[in-house]
């Protein structure tokens, strides 16, 4: 009996350790995961000046919802485009208001851009956010999905789930890590010249996941940060443009792309090949004739 009582209280110094280290674990872990998380909640951004400003344009409505900040040129309609937005890694989502603001003003269409705002700021916590966006406003026929770095590597995933709800997907600062070269999909990847985080091997390499007549667009000047108003980014290289002027040619190059080509409507990708073929003939052969 004593045996058994010395051996009881030998091992309960060990249990008192292991409990303390089991105890001091698991507090240490969640100290990581709250400072990971405040981390990220905290976010890049956004340049409060530039946001106030798109706020006070008399031409532009800014509407904050549940599913993220929505800018528009005025009534949301059918003949609307809508571009859904995700945000890029750590950088919180109205950093983008402004760069949505030069597409909409830039469009030659009624233009609606939704900045998704994710979780954590992470688009990744939320891959599937468009689909609350596209319900919000079932109104809107023509759709695109899109973002900025990690932002629109997610839209990529996204779409190459839903490509039949989607017109066009837009990358910007990005590239996509999955197959979409069979979607029918419309395309638009706009890099900055001097961007200095994107892994441009990986951008190249990547190209072949998407639509042989995908357009890529380089931006003299334009740097990571440029796509969004947000301050500088570590690791990026200078910019030769300024932060409104980049933002300004970042919005021209995808409105004027939506408008152009990103108008074609889900209608019409889903007819026969030879049907797509036959009407684009006859919409030619007028000018052809002139």
């Amino acid at each position: 009996m004593r045996k058994s009582l010395d051996s009881v209280a030998r091992r309960l110094p060990e249990r008192r350790t292991l409990a303390f280290a089991v105890g001091a674990a698991v507090l240490l872990a969640a100290v990581v995961v709250a400072g990971g998380a405040a981390y990220f909640a905290a976010g890049l951004g956004p340049d409060a000046d530039a946001v106030a400003a798109v706020e006070a344009d008399p031409n532009l409505s800014v509407d904050r919802t549940a599913v993220g900040t929505a800018v528009s040129d005025g009534p949301v309609t059918a003949s609307t485009v809508g571009l859904v937005y995700y945000p890029g890694g750590r950088v919180a989502h109205e950093s983008y208001v402004p760069t949505a603001a030069e597409i909409v003003a830039a469009s030659d269409r009624a233009a609606l851009v939704v900045v998704v705002d994710a979780p954590l700021n992470l688009a990744v916590l939320a891959p599937d956010r468009a689909d609350r966006v596209r319900e919000r406003y079932p109104e809107v026929d023509t759709w695109a999905v899109g973002g900025h770095s990690l932002g629109g590597a997610m839209a990529c995933r996204h779409v190459a789930g839903n490509a039949e709800a989607y017109d066009a997907l837009v990358l910007h600062a990005a590239y996509c890590d999955r197959d979409i070269s069979q979607s029918g999909l419309d395309v638009l990847a706009v890099l900055g010249g001097a961007d200095g985080v994107i892994d441009a091997e990986r951008e190249r390499a990547s190209r072949s996941n998407l639509p042989a007549d995908a357009r890529i667009v380089e931006l003299d000047g334009v740097n990571h940060a440029g796509f969004g108003a947000y301050g500088s980014q570590p690791g990026d290289d200078p910019a030769s443009l300024s932060p409104d002027a980049s933002r300004e040619a970042v919005g021209n190059a995808t409105a004027t792309w939506l408008s152009e080509r990103g108008a074609v409507t889900r209608d019409f990708r889903s007819r026969s090949l030879s049907d797509r073929v036959s009407e684009g003939l006859r919409t030619v052969a007028p000018v052809l004739a002139g």
